[in-house]
C-alpha cells in the first residue's frame, strides 16, 4: 500500500539523520516521482498499443483490399470463362439442331419416297385385284349361262 510504503520511507530517512519534515518531504518527492514514472510508463504502453493497433488495422485493411481485388479478378476471369463455355455450348447446340433438322428432312424425304412407291404398288395391286375379280365374275356368269343353255 502507498501509505505504508511512505511511512516506511519516512522512518528509514529519519533513521539516517533526516528530520521528520525533511524525511516526509523527501518521501513525498519520491512518491510523486514514482507515480509520474508509472503514469509515463502507462502512457508509453498505451501509446505503443495504439500505434500497434493502427499498424495492425492498416495491414488488415491492405490485406482486405488485396483480397478484394483478387476476388474481383477471379470473378471476372470466371465470368469470362462461363461466357466462353456458354458460347461454345450455344454453337454446339445450334450445330446439333441443324444436323438433326437435316437428318429429319432426309428421313422424311426417304419415307415420302417409300410411301409414294407403296401407293403406286397398292394402286397397281388393286387394279390387278379388280381385274381378277372381274375375271371371276365373268367366268362365273359364263358358266351359269352355259349351264342354263344345257338345261333348258
Amino acid at each position: 500500500m502507498p501509505i505504508t510504503e511512505e511511512l516506511n520511507n519516512v522512518r528509514k530517512l529519519e533513521s539516517v539523520g533526516f528530520s521528520h519534515e525533511q524525511a516526509e518531504t523527501l518521501s513525498d518527492v519520491i512518491e510523486k516521482a514514482q507515480g509520474s514514472g508509472q503514469e509515463s510508463l502507462k502512457e508509453f504502453i498505451h501509446n505503443e498499443n495504439k500505434t500497434l493497433r493502427n499498424e495492425f488495422d492498416t495491414k488488415i485493411n491492405e490485406l482486405r483490399n488485396e483480397l478484394g481485388n483478387e476476388i474481383k479478378g477471379f470473378r471476372n476471369e470466371l465470368g469470362n470463362e462461363i461466357k466462353d463455355i456458354r458460347n461454345e455450348l450455344g454453337n454446339e447446340i445450334k450445330g446439333f439442331r441443324n444436323e438433326l433438322k437435316l437428318l429429319i428432312t432426309e428421313k422424311n424425304n426417304e419415307l415420302n419416297d417409300k410411301i409414294g412407291g407403296l401407293e403406286v404398288r397398292m394402286v397397281t395391286s388393286q387394279k390387278d385385284m379388280l381385274i381378277k375379280i372381274f375375271g371371276i365374275i365373268v367366268g362365273t356368269v359364263g358358266i351359269a349361262v352355259t349351264i342354263l343353255k344345257l338345261f333348258p
